[in-house]
């Protein structure tokens, strides 16, 4: 995704919200941000808003949860 509008950050927020367990955002330099930690949370969507070359990797530690971020990216790319 190399354009984020003001509506996609606050829906992946929202998806990263409704996790229940650590989700890992994984930048090209191979730096892990811990999207459920408020301390990582912010420097993370700035590096992922950010990211015009779509370098990021997102991991989730449930099943559960990568549900609900796999609902976000199929939604997203359905718009």
């Amino acid at each position: 995704m190399k354009y984020k509008t003001e509506n996609e950050v606050r829906e992946f927020d929202t998806a990263i919200n409704e996790c229940r367990r650590p989700v890992w955002l994984v930048s090209a330099d191979g730096t892990y941000f811990n999207m459920k930690s408020a301390e990582e949370h912010d420097a993370a969507m700035a590096k992922w808003i950010n990211d015009v070359n779509d370098e990021m990797e997102i991991f989730a530690s449930s099943r559960e949860d990568e549900a609900i971020l796999m609902g976000f990216w199929q939604h997203l790319h359905a718009a």
